[in-house]
């Protein structure tokens, strides 16, 4: 596909998941723990360790904290061993998984071995040098890759004009994301005892080919001599998974508490042949300030147009279906 259709397609049409309003479903029920680097791809390296090892052994701590706090959360790894697990791929897992988060797990790194401490990034715009600097040390994973021309349509991670077209994809999904990235840094400073270094927007490969909200966590710096040694203990990992787990369970409440409190009119609820799907995909086509009524031109030949609120707008969304790739052909 063409750099400029692929950027096109995704102005025009959002694909947002949807779910149906039952007792039986949770809102937030499946996760992806994406352990960055692996195999061949050592990531960031300390003078005793390398970031693969850690990450790995935190996203699968915290699956098991996760799976045992909250029964009712899927939760899916991109990798669950050393190997190495393509980008691409890695937001494959997500999307054909209809996940609800996307959480990347990372170790960061510096020139200088002052900077400490942990933070969260969303897919934006970068707001400094460094958060640029630090999505090209993560996305120069794809050059790892053999066919990475071919399925990153040519974009190169070390030059910074590639990264203005990423900026396009600050999706439905940007709000979601800064809630839960929030979340995770409070987590991050009480749970895990780190420095917080807030929230950040960086260009970064991984989040946005993903279609869910998500996150990349960078735990701490192994170029700082005191982090990488409080990083490299087990006991220091079991607590930064705690966080990551403690932080799912505070985002559950709150996107459930958010989606109770909507307000859909009857005639524009999902159709009654999807109410026993556990999540439905629609696109959405437009967000208003005010509603529109029901014969208001802009709905004029499109079937099943359907509205939610979101913050004070009113989203507006066609079609159905209950798989992303069925979506994806409408």
């Amino acid at each position: 596909m063409k750099r400029s259709y692929l950027y096109f397609l995704a102005l025009l049409i959002t694909l947002y998941p949807v779910k149906t309003t039952t007792a039986q479903n949770h809102y937030i029920d499946k996760i992806v723990l994406d352990a960055g680097h692996g195999g061949y791809d050592p990531g960031a390296r300390g003078n005793k360790s390398k970031e693969k090892i850690i990450t790995l052994a935190i996203a699968l701590e915290a699956g098991q904290i996760i799976e045992e706090k909250f029964p009712g959360i899927e939760v899916i790894y991109t990798r669950k061993e050393d190997h190495f697990v393509k980008l691409h791929d890695r937001a494959k897992i997500a999307n054909e998984n209809a996940a609800d988060l996307f959480i990347s797990i990372h170790c960061n790194s510096n020139p200088s071995t002052k900077p400490f401490g942990t933070e969260t990034y969303v897919m934006g715009l970068h707001k400094s040098q460094e958060n640029l600097e630090v999505a090209k040390t993560e996305n120069a994973a794809i050059l790892l890759e053999e066919d990475h021309a071919q399925q990153y349509d040519g974009f190169d991670p070390n030059l910074d004009e590639d990264y203005i077209m990423l900026n396009v994809f600050q999706s439905a999904n940007i709000e979601q994301s800064l809630d839960f990235s929030q979340i995770l840094q409070d987590r991050m400073k009480t749970t895990a005892g780190m420095y917080d270094r807030g929230v950040r927007q960086a260009g970064f490969v991984v989040l946005y080919l993903t279609t869910m909200p998500g996150v990349l966590l960078e735990t701490g710096f192994l170029s700082n001599p005191g982090e990488e040694k409080y990083l490299m203990e087990k006991e220091n990992q079991e607590k930064i998974a705690e966080a990551i787990a403690e932080a799912v369970g505070d985002y559950k409440k709150l996107i459930e508490s958010k989606f109770e409190a909507l307000s859909i009119s009857n005639n524009r609820n999902v159709p009654t042949v999807n109410r026993q799907i556990n999540k439905v995909y629609r696109i959405e086509f437009a967000r208003m300030k005010s509603q529109k009524p029901d014969d208001h031109k802009m709905f004029n030949g499109m079937k099943d147009v359907w509205y939610y609120n979101d913050n004070g707008q009113y989203c507006y969304t066609f079609g159905y279906a209950g798989s992303f790739d069925k979506i994806k052909g409408l």
